[in-house]
């Protein structure tokens, strides 16, 4: 989003100073999480240390920008981001590659399994490990546990609500024939919303003691504005997929990108106050934004293929 000379700069614009950190931050950032996950990726799932290493590329990526959210949101908490929440932020990012790629990249039958041994996990602590790359996630997602009380009730409400989101996007999002009306458009506008909105609040909880409760519906919009992003920058592919989204069910999904992204950053920017970690966060989404739409429209310069985008 282009900031003129000539047209005075939104009111949620957090300045070119904050824009500058955005960028220095995820370059220290894309340097830092190969340290804690390298050494996990080679002890339990090699594999993906082969060949182009695409995977763990985006893993890291992925690790990254999860630090870079959590930076901001731990700011935003009034707390500094110290050694310990990196590798927090870390382990979340890696955690949520995997699981995505388990809902996202296996099939529906793989999807609806990852289900059925998450809720095995949180119910009883243990699921059986059947491969090297649900070893790593167990692995990753036990550290993360590791850092947290999750009895604490914050905690525990954060990660059963974004299972409970991940399930019904699961149940939604296979292609059906016809097309949708404006209830079933609705629940999958919902179901993004919860998926993304509620990740965010998982992230903040593992990172801060405790979360005022005055700030948690700016911190589920930010999360939620991310979600429709990434379905838009993922379009093309999702169709080829068959997977059924909010964003690319829409017939103008630019367009309506840019009002969900003008109201959610609006949104976040009035209903938290002022500080550093705020304008960091509205910096990111922008950033966030900006490469998302070039993503989106690379891939339907490339037929809809699964272009990988590491920046």
């Amino acid at each position: 989003m282009t900031l003129t000379a000539s047209a005075p700069p939104p009111s949620w614009d957090p300045g070119p100073a904050a824009r500058a950190r955005t960028d220095r931050l995820i370059q220290v950032y894309r340097k830092s999480v190969a340290a804690h996950l390298e050494p996990l990726v080679r002890a339990y799932n090699p594999s993906m240390l082969e060949g182009a290493q695409t995977e763990y590329r985006k893993m890291l990526e992925l690790s990254a920008k999860m630090n870079l959210v959590g930076h901001a949101c731990t700011e935003i908490f009034g707390h500094a981001y110290d050694a310990r929440r990196l590798k927090i932020g870390t382990l979340f990012g890696a955690c949520c590659f995997l699981a995505d790629s388990f809902i996202d990249d296996f099939g529906e039958a793989a999807a609806r399994e990852y289900l059925e041994r998450i809720e095995l996990l949180l119910t009883e602590g243990w699921f059986d490990l059947k491969t090297d790359r649900e070893r790593l996630f167990f692995v990753i997602l036990s550290r993360l546990f590791a850092e947290r009380d999750l009895m604490h009730p914050t905690v525990r409400q954060a990660i059963l609500k974004l299972y409970a989101a991940q399930k019904q996007d699961v149940d939604l999002r296979r292609a059906r024939g016809g097309p949708l009306g404006r209830a079933e458009l609705n629940l999958l506008k919902r179901c993004a919303r919860n998926r993304s909105g509620h990740a965010i609040l998982v992230l903040s909880a593992f990172l801060v003691p405790e979360l005022a409760l005055s700030r948690l519906g700016p911190m589920f919009a930010a999360g939620a504005l991310i979600m429709y992003i990434d379905d838009h920058g993922d379009c093309f592919s999702d169709r080829n997929e068959g997977r059924l989204t909010f964003m690319n069910q829409l017939s103008r999904p630019e367009r309506s990108l840019k009002v969900i992204f003008l109201s959610h950053v609006t949104r976040l920017a009035e209903g938290l106050p002022k500080s550093e970690g705020r304008d960091l966060l509205i910096a990111f989404l922008t950033r966030y934004y900006l490469t998302r739409l070039e993503k989106h429209r690379q891939q339907k310069r490339a037929g809809g293929s699964a272009w990988a985008v590491h920046e």
